[in-house]
């Protein structure tokens, strides 16, 4: 019998969809913080959400307000990526506006929610599309770092112009007045060899 097995190019198209759960399938924990922001814990079948990414790039350094310890990344995403965080971010409005009187305590359009949303994800044109994640430098969720030899090794100085395969945690829905998204932390990156990005001038 022929075999059915695809090439290595549409195997690599085939991928992603199987490492971002669908939305309906994400579990919305009890609503923590006692602020104006609360943040609900997702879950999968009980399993934290962990994305895999091979060969983002950083076109920028990780920073943050106040030099503080939790910053931001932008991470420019491979092709394959672009349609599968786009789906995402689409089923996850439309499933937070069918609960948003658990989520706003009043019943939303979906237009209104989406209004709300701070996008995780960003996509311009015929650019390849931009995830902004949360890095933390220190404390017991700092970022992990690996060569290679996937050997632990320290955070460059400069992130910008370094490419990375990166794991994700999608970790929690927040929610504010006038605002909602998602919390998405970098938990490791590991930096891909003789990829620095240089000046062509």
């Amino acid at each position: 019998r022929r075999s059915r097995s695809s090439s290595p190019a549409a195997k690599a198209n085939m991928i992603p969809a199987s490492f971002i759960p669908q939305v309906k399938t994400w579990r919305f924990g009890p609503a923590q913080g006692d602020g104006d922001v609360k943040s609900y814990p997702l879950t999968v079948g009980g399993m934290d959400i962990v994305i895999q990414l091979h060969g983002c790039l950083s076109p920028f350094s990780a920073s943050s307000l106040r030099d503080s310890t939790r910053k931001t990344l932008t991470l420019r995403l491979p092709q394959v990526w672009d349609t599968c965080f786009g789906e995402m971010e689409t089923a996850l409005i439309k499933e937070v506006s069918a609960g948003s009187t658990k989520f706003f305590d009043q019943k939303l359009a979906e237009e209104q929610v989406l209004e709300r949303y701070k996008y995780l994800s960003k996509k311009t044109e015929e650019y390849h599309r931009n995830v902004r994640v949360k890095l933390n430098t220190s404390g017991f969720y700092a970022c992990r770092y690996w060569d290679g030899s996937r050997a632990r090794i320290e955070a460059p100085v400069d992130h910008s112009g370094l490419n990375f395969n990166t794991v994700l945690r999608i970790r929690a829905l927040w929610v504010s007045a006038e605002a909602w998204g998602l919390v998405c932390d970098c938990t490791d990156l590991q930096l891909l060899e003789n990829t620095q990005v240089e000046c062509p001038f």
